[in-house]
């Protein structure tokens, strides 16, 4: 995914132009300098952005909590965490049908700006719009990307583009705050670090005169207890009548909640009740031979 946006915007927005059958002259030249401007900017952004690759597991934990902080109205509170980095690039497995997409989060002292591309078997599907979140306030802001479809007459409007970006957003949004909470509890997740491109790509890439950047992606899994939240959550669906049955040890789901500071903590899954813990293995599958 990486790759594939460092392309698209090398050649942005000259791939837009030509996609759209229009000449670079007709573009008027403040939009001309807003495009040239937003296509460098996003270059440098991904170039030192932070690449996380959640796999499915580990996803569809994150989801299921991002759905529990946004109804719980934690959303409000989304700026006040600090990211591990400055710019992120969330990327989850790519889906088996539709298209594939991916998150740029950027954190500016209390300002987050998210923005979300989809990759289809024809290539890259840049944003329309960016999302500027200040606590409470959510602001929406066209991308040049937008302004160009406008200018040149196609019948998009702000509530179509809404409908197709907004939710995508704020679920990768959560996702990239819950896990930045999350990396601070042990054993929720793990990660492990690996090349963003193989020496073999590297090394043809200098041979034709062009640096790759020395980057690294972080791969995150479910951990220990990231695995025990999963089966608390799926053990938490079924209804059990059997009073002696619901005494017995069995896994809690942990959950966001908010603090005394104004904040987002985190309570870890813990086990209840009495007796020997019961593994409900039935319930619960895991990828990687888990």
């Amino acid at each position: 995914m990486l790759a594939n946006l460092l392309k698209f915007y090398d050649l942005y927005p000259s791939i837009l132009f030509s996609l759209k059958n229009i000449l670079r002259a007709a573009i008027e030249p403040d939009l001309l300098e807003q495009l040239d401007f937003h296509g460098e900017r996003q270059r440098e952004i991904l170039s030192v952005a932070q690449v996380y690759q959640v796999d499915e597991s580990a996803e569809l934990m994150l989801r299921n909590l991002s759905a529990q902080m946004q109804e719980d109205g934690l959303d409000s509170m989304f700026a006040s965490v600090r990211l591990p980095f400055p710019a992120m690039l969330i990327t989850v497995p790519e889906p088996a049908t539709g298209a594939w997409p991916a998150a740029l989060i950027t954190q500016d002292d209390d300002t987050l700006y998210t923005q979300v591309y989809h990759a289809n078997k024809d290539g890259m599907l840049p944003n329309l719009l960016i999302f500027r979140s200040r606590g409470a306030s959510v602001d929406i802001l066209h991308s040049p990307t937008m302004r160009l479809a406008k200018a040149i007459g196609e019948e998009i409007t702000e509530e179509a583009a809404n409908k197709q970006e907004q939710k995508l957003c704020f679920d990768f949004l959560s996702i990239a705050v819950g896990m930045s909470i999350l990396f601070e509890h042990n054993a929720m997740l793990e990660v492990e670090e690996a090349a963003a491109y193989p020496r073999s790509e590297r090394r043809r890439a200098e041979r034709s005169g062009r640096a790759l950047p020395d980057k690294s992606i972080i791969k995150v899994k479910l951990g220990d207890l990231g695995k025990r939240q999963v089966q608390a959550t799926k053990e938490a669906g079924i209804k059990d009548d059997d009073s002696k049955t619901a005494r017995r040890a069995h896994w809690v789901q942990g959950h966001f909640m908010r603090n005394r500071a104004g904040g987002i903590s985190w309570r870890n899954p813990h086990l209840r009740g009495a007796g020997p813990i019961v593994e409900q293995v039935r319930h619960v599958s895991f990828d990687e031979g888990d």
